[in-house]
Order: C-alpha cells, then structure tokens, then sequence
C-alpha cells in the first residue's frame, strides 16, 4: 500500500493523468462513506469530491508536493473535510467548532437547529417559480459563491456582462413574484 501511494505521488507530480483516475476511483466509495455522516445530499458529496481531487491534483503538480507523514487517501479526504465544513457553513447548516488554543477546525461539528422564517419560507416558495436558469444562476452566485467569472467558465454564457444582466433580471422576476404574493 505504502509502494503504490509513493509510485502515485510520483505519477501525480507528473501529471499523469491515469495516475489521478486510479486515485479518484479508489478512494471515491471511501470518501462518500466518510462524508455522508455530515448530512449533505449526494450531488453535494459528489461536487466536493470533484472539488478535493482537483484540488488535490493541482498541488502535486503545481507545487510538486511530496507526502511525507499522509498518505494520499489521508491527504484527499483532509481537503475534502475542509470542503465540507466550508459547504455547511455557507448553507447555514452548522458550525464549525474552533480550538482556541492552535486556531485548527475540531472534528466536532455543531447542528444549529434551524427553522425557516417566514419570509425564508416565502422566498423558497417563489424561487420554485423561477425559470430553471434563473434558479440555476442565482444557486451558483448566492449558495455556491461562484463569481460572474466563475460562472461564465462553467456555463454556456458569452460573458460577464451576460450573466449580471441575467442575474439582474431573475432578481427583479423574485422581487416582483414576492411583491405580488405579499
């Protein structure tokens, strides 16, 4: 175990990418096992796991990284850990305990109990009435912290300008939806 780890380190900083499909399909199951005790969705699971081997992969070759005391597995999923509390608390799901003394993430995380107000409620019920794109854009802005640039790198849109014009008027079709049911 500890010969293949090395020989894929090795592979990794060279950016051979059979390298990273071996790592992704071998630690996929594990990672979802792991994650799933957090309490987010599958597709959530598996953008961040997406997110933690891209990551993952970028600084081996980037940075040339070279594991010394981790293994690879212990490596990913340690990114991945960091991707989850992050995804949670920008969801408002929970909070991330801090250990005051070495300023480092406790594994101990915190589930507010948390009831819609109504006027959450209410928002919740008018976004569903949005066009799919609409609804799409404005997840990938507000929930997701996507930039306008990070949009456009994902999405089908022309550019910038594009997308804040769209996004500006989903927000005024929310607007006026809520004024009309209040």
């Amino acid at each position: 175990m500890i010969d293949r780890d090395k020989e894929w380190q090795r592979r990794l900083r060279e950016d051979d990418p059979k390298a990273m499909e071996e790592v992704y399909v071998t630690y996929r199951s594990a990672f979802f096992s792991y994650a799933s005790r957090y309490g987010l969705g599958q597709e959530d699971l598996q953008d961040i796991y997406q997110d933690a081997t891209v990551a993952m992969h970028q600084n081996f070759v980037e940075k040339q990284l070279e594991l010394k005391d981790a293994t690879i597995k212990t490596y990913l999923f340690g990114i991945g850990k960091y991707l989850i509390f992050s995804r949670l608390k920008s969801v408002g799901k929970a909070q991330v305990l801090v250990d005051q003394a070495s300023e480092e993430e406790v594994e101990t995380v915190a589930w507010e109990a948390h009831t819609p107000t109504a006027e959450q409620q209410k928002l919740s019920k008018y976004f569903g009435q949005l066009g799919e794109s609409c609804q799409w854009v404005l997840k990938m802005f507000y929930y997701r912290g996507f930039t306008l640039s990070e949009i456009v790198e994902v999405s089908h849109y022309k550019d910038v300008n594009t997308v804040k014009s769209h996004k500006s008027r989903c927000i005024r079709r929310l607007t006026e939806l809520v004024k009309k049911g209040a």
